[in-house]
């Protein structure tokens, strides 16, 4: 502890530079951290005197960060969340029935959300927040307890339950398939319009790899709808825009009202499945693992409802 104080400045240094950082105003740094500006001011520059470089330039009625100050903003923000995440997770449990669960937006708009009032049915005490997002975030930076995430299960750092494995198919709207070419195998997608997911994230398992391990020949390249949301993606497909790609369990509730159907038996898969998952160095709060058991036993009883099993 002796030699990590020493190559640290105050504490109460770094977390005025971090308000100020982000504010990049010492006035309104001042008003967050309820003390003067001329304390905010005076914390900067000895700060900068401890370090020996400039962390701001200062500007008339303008402020902006150095390279070196921008350095420092990236270490400190980052490490100040995650001290502020281990000091939420060790408090009392009576004081953190909150829950924060990230998902994708197909899971989170398909899967998860229409099954949330059942969890509130049981859980009346626990304040959740969901966040939807494609774009993978850092647990502990983003404050998020539990995430429900797409893919191989095996990720370094992060505690796994799994809670099912999915299956990729065309979906359409009926109607679609009234005025659409015929569509017997999967050589006739070409003469169809496919509504994608585009995006990196989506790249190893959109309508290109589902085309080319159904063996079309990527001659034959059919005409193509991108959307970066798969909500989107089954929006336009439910209005007969064209085809999609649907996923087991996410697009099960639309396929059983009719909605949409399955123009083509024809099945693949990646081998993934949706894991529900928290952090591995940091115990998990009570309302977290309450999320977990529940997302985990909804999952089993989908997976039973689906095979036509009896309780």
């Amino acid at each position: 502890m002796g030699q990590l104080r020493s190559k640290l400045p105050p504490l109460n240094r770094i977390v005025t530079f971090e308000a100020a950082a982000r504010h990049l105003s010492f006035t309104r740094a001042a008003e967050e951290l309820l003390i003067s500006r001329e304390a905010v001011s005076r914390s900067v520059a000895a700060l900068e005197a401890h370090l020996g470089v400039r962390l701001f330039v200062r500007r008339h009625r303008a402020l902006a960060l150095t390279s070196a100050g921008e350095s420092l903003r990236s270490g400190v923000s980052e490490g100040l969340e995650r001290i502020a995440r281990s000091v939420e997770r060790v408090r009392p449990k009576a004081q953190a029935r909150h829950a924060t669960v990230w998902a994708t937006i197909a899971l989170a708009h398909f899967w998860l959300t229409p099954r949330l009032p059942r969890f509130r049915t049981g859980h009346k005490d626990i304040e959740l927040h969901v966040r939807a997002s494609d774009t993978w975030l850092d647990m502990d930076v983003e404050n998020i307890d539990v995430a429900l995430r797409y893919g191989s299960g095996q990720w370094p750092g992060l505690k796994v339950h799994h809670l099912f494995d999915t299956q990729t198919f065309p979906v359409c709207a009926p109607h679609y398939l009234a005025a659409a070419p015929a569509l017997r195998k999967a050589e006739d997608l070409v003469r169809h319009t496919l509504l994608n997911l585009d995006g990196d994230t989506h790249a190893d398992e959109d309508w290109t790899w589902w085309l080319s391990e159904s063996g079309v020949s990527p001659a034959r390249r059919p005409a193509m709808v991108g959307f970066d949301s798969y909500a989107d993606v089954i929006e336009a497909a439910l209005d007969g825009q064209g085809i999609a790609l649907g996923f087991t369990h996410v697009v099960d509730s639309l396929l059983a009202s009719g909605a949409l159907v399955r123009p083509l038996p024809a099945v693949l898969s990646k081998g993934y499945g949706v894991y529900a998952v928290v952090p591995r160095a940091t115990a998990p709060s009570a309302a977290a693992r309450a999320l977990v058991s529940w997302l985990v036993a909804e999952a089993r009883a989908t997976s039973r409802t689906d095979r036509g099993d009896v309780a």
